[in-house]
């Protein structure tokens, strides 16, 4: 049980005894901002004093009177301001949670609530018509990160890209790559309104000019693995497809951007450390008849009915401003029946639960999904929508206008080119997914302690030279000893080993509140109190027994930035060259 779990249970303990029961009175534990306050703090005296006709200082001394701890877990409760209670942990159980965390027992198991229970977070849904853009890669390190944290706690987490390879816009990516070649093969051609004019098109076009059916081919090789195995080149080469009649013609050129689009999206997620359990098309579902069969189902449970020759489903039933169409007057399903069976299919695929990050325009969708899954008879709650606000880039001081610079910061790898991945990955967990951000590109360019990935990762270098310089003066760091740790007696000491048994809790927190920012404003405030002890306390010195319990305290931070640094996906580098 964590300390927090161990306070908790006390605190609504007591409140039983006024009449107040878990759904009445919710208690919040937060770390005090000033450190002299304690180490843990609840403002539930005055969540729930004016419901019991008490002032809520005098409540508070009530409850701090009443509760019970072992004084070598919680060493002093007290109340300050209004009415906060703050609590004091023993050192003797901070070093216990510090020597749990070391060995991964303890704490660290205790957070472990999730049974095994299968989740699927799609946080990449795509048209495979261009190169990812800086939204994708937002949701990316969300999405990523958010998967790390559920399978940290316990749960059987499966990362999901989903591939909006139907419909209209890839036909049109077709027709432009077709019209781009055929003016490069001396057939101009009208290039199609609304077509995809970027210069990726333009490339594609070139190199085609130089390949044979065999080079296409050859090409494919890299989709021979389990999630691709959909993606396959078309036969022939450009020149023999121009010969075909125009909608096969486009078909074909479609195929091969489709193809080589892929591969780019694929090597920029690996590039962003994003790798996927599946790779899922929305051709499948057409091609294998879901949408039909989930169309059915919905029949089935009355929640479609016709109208002018159209199908629509009664969202309205469901909190939706209108009702949807699921089939046109022509026959053709909706891209919103497409989704309604791909949902369907996760969860007939065994998921327990699934998480969909959804851009800021989405809002709408929530409510008609949510519903189109209780029609098909899946429990409440079951789909989980978190929206992923917008990004806003600021240069010199002045927003960034993203289309009026020629496409630089549009893709995830331009990014990538000008700040690197971490910094990237780093700065988008910085606020929550569903807050606006403000990605400083002159900070996240900066080589100081003023970018805070830098700032982070410095804090890590520093550790392992202290333990570098430690070993050429003779010292061999020892793992951790509870008897050494006790014996600690400066405030920097304490203030860091504090910040490391936070651990735990912080990473259950950012699971269950689906918040991954919180690991990054854990690991400023691990960082900050490393290099506030680092510059206070002298670690390699002239007293052996306080260098030794020094360096141990060295090896158990350096230990937990790795850590964080892991679930975020950012390196945790041993030193610190001109650019990382």
């Amino acid at each position: 049980m964590t300390i927090q779990d161990i306070i908790r249970t006390e605190l609504q303990r007591r409140l039983e005894e006024y009449g107040l029961f878990d759904e009445d009175a919710a208690v919040e534990l937060e770390k005090p901002r000033d450190p002299t306050h304690g180490d843990l703090s609840t403002n539930v005296a005055m969540t729930t004093a004016k419901r019991l006709g008490r002032k809520p200082r005098e409540l508070a001394g009530e409850l701090a009177a009443r509760l019970q701890f072992d004084k070598d877990v919680v060493a002093s409760v007290e109340i300050a301001g209004p009415g906060f209670i703050n609590f004091r942990i023993g050192r003797r159980h901070q070093v216990a949670q510090l020597l749990d965390l070391w060995r991964g027992e303890g704490a660290v198991q205790d957070i472990r609530v999730g049974g095994g229970r299968r989740i699927n977070v799609e946080f990449i849904s795509a048209n495979p018509t261009g190169p990812l853009n800086v939204v994708s890669a937002r949701a990316g390190a969300f999405g990523i990160t958010l998967v790390r944290l559920l399978n940290a706690i316990g749960y059987d987490a499966h990362a999901e890209y989903y591939v909006n390879d139907a419909g209209r816009q890839v036909h049109l990516l077709g027709r432009s790559l077709r019209a781009r070649f055929s003016e490069l093969a001396g057939r101009p051609e009208p290039f199609p309104e609304d077509g995809y004019k970027g210069q990726y098109v333009a490339r594609m076009a070139e190199e085609l000019l130089e390949l044979d059916s065999a080079a296409i081919q050859q090409q494919a090789g890299v989709f021979n693995d389990e999630s691709f195995q959909r993606v396959t080149a078309p036969e022939g080469d450009a020149r023999a497809w121009l010969e075909l009649p125009p909608d096969e013609s486009a078909r074909r050129f479609a195929k091969y951007a489709l193809m080589k689009i892929l591969t780019w999206q694929r090597q920029t997620c690996r590039r962003f450390g994003l790798r996927f359990n599946t790779w899922y098309f929305e051709s499948e579902l057409h091609e294998t008849g879901r949408v039909e069969r989930a169309l059915e189902q919905l029949r089935k449970s009355g929640a479609v009915y016709e109208l002018d020759g159209a199908l629509w489903f009664r969202s309205t039933d469901f909190g939706d401003e209108k009702d949807r169409v699921v089939v046109r007057s022509g026959g053709e399903p909706t891209y919103f029946l497409a989704d309604v069976a791909y949902h369907f299919h996760k969860y007939q695929r065994g998921f327990e639960h699934a998480i969909d990050f959804l851009g800021p325009d989405h809002h709408g969708h929530i409510p008609r999904m949510q519903g189109a899954m209780r029609a098909l008879g899946i429990p409440d709650g079951w789909l989980e929508v978190q929206i992923l606000q917008q990004v806003n880039f600021v240069e010199n001081g002045r927003p960034v206008d993203m289309s009026k610079r020629e496409g630089q910061f549009v893709t995830m790898d331009a990014l990538a080119d000008d700040v690197g991945t971490d910094v990237a990955k780093y700065i988008f967990l910085t606020r929550r997914p569903n807050s606006h951000l403000d990605f400083d590109l002159d900070l996240a360019r900066e080589q100081s302690n003023e970018n805070p990935v830098y700032y982070v990762k410095y804090a890590h270098a520093r550790i392992c030279a202290v333990l570098r310089k430690a070993e050429a003066a003779g010292w061999l760091p020892q793992e951790p000893v509870a008897a050494d740790l006790a014996g600690l007696q400066q405030d920097p000491e304490w203030n860091l080993i504090r910040e490391l048994v936070r651990l735990p809790e912080v990473v259950l927190g950012a699971a269950e509140s689906r918040e991954p920012h919180r690991l990054t404003a854990y690991a400023a405030d691990l960082a900050g109190s490393f290099h506030q002890f680092y510059h206070q306390c002298v670690i390699v010195g002239e007293d052996r027994d306080l260098t030794r319990v020094r360096l141990q305290l060295c090896l158990a931070t350096r230990k937990v930035l790795r850590d964080v640094l892991d679930l975020i996906g950012v390196e945790a580098p041993e030193q610190m060259g001109d650019k990382e």
